[in-house]
């Protein structure tokens, strides 16, 4: 079930691939079994464009969704909750776990059992952190994400041909059927 800004609603479009809800954000949840890392890797593969950034963004929610079920509360019988956020240049993903008695470490020993996979996130995104406590943490990190390139087609030189703008409905531009300047909740006005 995928979730949007904590609705229970299904996120679909026809084909079957979900949509973010009008600020770029998807929430998942999940058991807290290691079965589920290989469901929160094909989620994003489906739910991300394919871009060089996308791996490295899967690489680290599936880091922190394993560190969820090996080391707190959700690996014993919980669940954890996978966000991805994406805003500009950035792409946040928080994974948000049922808490444990200490949090994350980062170990220097390289031949240690615990504590590598947070180095792969820290070498992996521009910025990562922690909030929260025993009852329940949420780890976060933010991975560069370029927006895709706008082909942009523009008359030959020396052409008399004009660049014509854009008939937008309802006077905003739009995304993906998102309108980007219009005010969430404020209705259209109805033609007369």
């Amino acid at each position: 079930m995928v979730h949007a800004r904590g609705s229970a609603r299904r996120d679909a479009s026809a084909n079957g691939t979900p949509r973010p809800d009008t600020c770029g954000r998807w929430h998942r949840l999940f058991r807290g079994q290691e079965s589920e890392l290989r469901q929160l890797r094909r989620w994003l593969t489906a739910l991300l464009p394919d871009r060089p950034a996308r791996d490295d963004l899967i690489s680290v929610a599936v880091e922190l969704g394993t560190n969820a079920i090996q080391h707190t509360s959700s690996g014993q019988g919980g669940w954890f909750t996978v966000e991805v956020t994406q805003r500009g240049a950035m792409a946040r993903i928080d994974v948000t776990d049922e808490g444990a008695p200490s949090g994350p470490e980062i170990t220097d020993d390289p031949m240690s059992d615990c504590g590598r996979g947070l180095i792969i996130v820290r070498a992996l995104s521009e910025s990562c952190g922690v909030r929260g406590d025993a009852h329940g943490r949420t780890v976060w990190a933010e991975v560069a994400w370029a927006p895709e390139p706008v082909s942009v087609s523009r008359p030959a030189l020396g052409s008399k041909a004009a660049i014509a703008p854009m008939a937008i409905p309802g006077g905003y531009p739009a995304l993906n059927g998102h309108h980007l300047t219009r005010p969430v909740g404020r209705p259209e006005a109805s033609p007369s």
